[in-house]
């Protein structure tokens, strides 16, 4: 019974990184990705919907925040979170970078010396890097088609580093809820990071501030600094800034 539990709570984790890859999906294409019946799809959809994980509408699924099915608009604001955040790596840090899409893009932007990053964020490998940057995998049970690295392995070997800063990004971010993911897994992992570094970088486009997701990972007085951009709600600024968020950068996604 425990084997079969687990074996269901890792497909539907496969679900959501799916629904992360890919955007809105169709139930039909779900089943035949995961050679499981239409009738047992229905009813992991039905549960993660409970949980607030995803939304459903005309036979396809997506996730609540909108994760993975990104306008343009959301695309550029990401790229200018990321390279606003990358300012604030120094010379000769050690730094955490967790799974976000928007945290990984940080990399290019990163015109420190001698940096090296720690990720389990597999797709690390293919970002360009500077000659002095290192990137070190955490290692730990890899998940696709998102390629995070999640597990015992990768948290027993984050906690052999003390890193200067993490960059975070999220599935979702609140003054009440905090830090939240969709990833049970990665939840862990994304707490570690925290605790093992000295500052941490929240970066997090307007879509997901004001949100809640399943898995908290860090209050919202655990951010030593948000990024996020101008199309976040103002309200929901105000209320972080009051839940112990110490700094927040607003960025203009258009500017030149």
């Amino acid at each position: 019974m425990k084997r079969s539990r687990a074996f269901v709570e890792d497909r539907r984790q496969l679900i959501v990184s799916l629904l992360e890859e890919n955007g809105q999906m169709s139930v039909t294409s779900l089943a035949e990705k995961m050679d499981v019946s239409a009738l047992t799809m229905r009813r992991d959809l039905d549960y993660l919907q409970e949980q607030g994980t995803i939304t459903r509408q005309y036979g396809t699924a997506k996730l609540a925040t909108g994760e993975g099915n990104t306008t343009q608009a959301q695309e550029r604001a990401k790229s200018a979170i990321a390279k606003a955040a990358a300012k604030y790596v120094e010379d000769d840090e050690t730094i955490f970078i967790n799974t976000s899409t928007t945290a990984l893009a940080i990399v290019p932007f990163i015109t420190a010396e001698n940096v090296t990053i720690i990720t389990n964020n597999g797709k690390a490998l293919q970002m360009p890097l500077r000659p002095t940057m290192t990137i070190l995998l955490t290692g730990g049970e890899i998940r696709v088609p998102k390629w995070s690295m999640t597990g015992d392995f990768a948290l027993g070997n984050i906690n052999q580093v003390k890193a200067s800063k993490c960059f975070m990004g999220c599935t979702a971010l609140s003054a009440a809820g905090g830090l939240t993911t969709g990833s049970f897994q990665e939840g862990p992992v994304n707490a570690l990071m925290i605790e093992r570094s000295e500052q941490h970088f929240a970066l997090a486009d307007a879509s997901k501030i004001g949100l809640t997701s399943s898995f908290k990972y860090s209050p919202a007085s655990g951010i030593d600094h948000l990024v996020t951009d101008t199309m976040a709600p103002g309200d929901e600024l105000t209320r972080l800034r009051e839940a112990g968020v110490k700094a927040i950068d607003v960025v203009n996604p258009n500017a030149h």
